[in-house]
């Protein structure tokens, strides 16, 4: 990801569905067989009812202050 310009940003970041699609993958799994055709968790998961969304938010809040180049981050 590109941001607009070096700096400090505030964050905030959100989802929405994940236990939905969650729920859905397990239940496909379990009716699963042996003797299931081939693709057939392929075909469901791309007819899954719902969609996963991820939203990170970030707010430009000020500049970049100095690098310390002689801080460990080990």
């Amino acid at each position: 990801m590109t941001l607009p310009r070096p700096g400090v940003y505030e964050r905030r970041a959100w989802w929405a569905n994940r236990k939905a699609v969650a729920d859905y993958y397990d239940t496909t799994l379990d009716q699963l067989t042996e003797d299931s055709r081939d693709g057939q968790l392929i075909e469901a998961w791309h007819n899954c009812p719902v969609t996963e969304r991820y939203v990170l938010d970030l707010a430009y809040t000020q500049a970049p202050g100095p690098v310390d180049d002689d801080e460990d981050w080990a």
